[in-house]
């Protein structure tokens, strides 16, 4: 006995549509005037009295801020060495990474529309 197989007699369907467009991330809110690019840590670049009246954007999630106020460091590797510009996952891991540099943060109105704090 052979196989028999189906013989098609119609049209294919119709193609899906183009996919919907991902949602947009909203920057990162710093203050009430200032934020960061999204997925970017906001870090205090001039504190005085306990508030802080200039951020910096660090360009990762959850990182932890240098306090040379210039630098900043992973979440997994979260101590700033600032005599060698390395980030550690802990104090005697002699494993490092370097740390990266922080961008100034953008007033909201450059983000061309209104966020939320």
């Amino acid at each position: 006995m052979e196989a028999s197989y189906p013989i098609k007699t119609g049209v294919n369907p119709p193609n899906p549509g183009p996919s919907p467009p991902s949602p947009i991330k909203p920057p990162t809110v710093c203050d009430n005037y200032y934020s960061c690019p999204e997925s970017n840590t906001c870090c205090c670049i001039y504190e005085f009295y306990g508030m802080c009246f200039a951020w910096g954007c660090c360009p990762l999630e959850a990182a932890s801020c240098c306090p040379d106020h210039y630098s900043c460091c992973p979440h997994d590797y979260p101590i700033c060495n600032l005599r060698q510009g390395t980030c550690m996952m802990s104090k005697d891991n002699p494993l490092t990474v370097k740390a990266l540099k922080r961008t100034p943060a953008k007033p909201f109105w450059a983000y061309g529309n209104k966020i939320n704090a």
